[in-house]
């Protein structure tokens, strides 16, 4: 009974004492974050005071960092950009692709030793990509005589395109640098065209970036009739590939299912050259044409300035408090 009694007040003893720990550590904690708050707000007021010292140092760094912007801003050109938004036509719709639409006849024309040209690739994916490939924008520059306002675009102003006299020389047509190659060319060009397609709807939009509102849309129509007329040519020379090779077949057999087989694939290249030679929009018709666009598309000034006034106004305050920090503690 009394070691039980003695237990009990040791419990309670021990209790008591583990309470006035917790108190204890409670006003501690209490007294520190009075303590540390006391010294943050002391803190903050002797930062703000220093920067208030250094207030002329930090309106002239952000009053020059703000005419830099604004000279910056205004020296950059305007950039305009043109749109054409297409639909796939499909050249294999119109009787195009090597061998498209045979049905129960393909097998014979592979046993034939015939390409049926069936890759799985869609129209849309081969237009695009060709669209990018360095053959057709390299002989797309080449063929359409851009290389000159592409490389040594200066200026545009009121319709008139101005050329670099220190890169080109108009009167003689020739080059005072080294000509551009043609890696240079479609680095240069692929970084004013851009594409795009509406996965919901599947329409394809090309765009042009450039100094001159009339050459973005100039080019960009270019593009879509220059590869309407590339696709058209490569099925049309795939055609009578084929259908050259046919007539050769033809002659060598005696077979009449093989020859009326030769007849058939003959009479359906044939209409693929026909149509491909009457179809205007060969790939891609256009939904929307490009037009001159009339508001610039770059740069945004207003944001370029006001960016470029912040930037300055925070290193002014960083200059400032920077110079505080390193003076000696007497001098502060």
């Amino acid at each position: 009974m009394t070691v039980d009694i003695s237990l009990k007040k040791m419990w309670a003893e021990f209790v008591v004492w583990m309470k006035l720990i917790n108190m204890e550590k409670g006003i501690a904690m209490r007294v520190e974050r009075e303590e540390f708050q006391k010294y943050e707000d002391i803190d903050l007021i002797a930062l703000f005071k220093v920067v208030w010292v250094g207030k002329w140092k930090v309106i002239f760094v952000t009053g020059i960092a703000a005419i830099l912007s604004v000279f910056y801003a205004l020296s950059l050109p305007n950039i305009y950009k043109s749109e054409v938004l297409l639909t796939t036509v499909g050249a294999s719709s119109g009787g195009g692709g090597s061998f498209a639409g045979l049905g129960g006849l393909g097998g014979l024309a592979s046993l034939a030793g015939v390409s049926l040209g069936a890759d799985g690739v869609d129209d849309v994916t081969l237009g695009l990509a060709t669209l990018e490939s360095r053959i057709f924008l390299t002989d797309f520059i080449t063929r359409r005589e851009i290389l000159v306002p592409l490389m040594a675009l200066e200026s545009w102003d009121d319709g008139e395109i101005e050329i670099n006299d220190k890169a080109y020389d108009l009167a003689k047509k020739a080059w005072r640098i080294k000509k551009p190659g043609s890696q240079a060319a479609y680095i240069a060009f692929m970084g004013k065209f851009s594409s795009s397609i509406d996965k919901s709807s599947g329409l394809i939009k090309l765009s042009i970036k450039s100094q001159s509102p009339v050459l973005a849309q100039q080019w960009v129509t270019w593009l879509v009739e220059d590869l309407n007329d590339s696709t058209r040519d490569r099925e049309v020379e795939e055609a009578k590939s084929a259908v050259a090779f046919l007539e050769k077949e033809l002659k060598s057999t005696v077979v009449m299912d093989m020859r009326a087989m030769f007849f058939r694939l003959i009479q359906k290249q044939t209409e693929t050259i026909m149509l491909a030679n009457v179809k205007k929009d060969y790939l891609f018709r256009i939904v929307d044409p490009a037009i001159i666009p009339e508001i610039k598309f770059s740069p945004g000034r207003a944001v370029i300035c006001i960016l470029g006034t912040l930037f300055g106004g925070f290193l002014a305050v960083f200059i400032v408090l920077l110079m505080h920090f390193l003076q000696p503690k007497k001098d502060r």
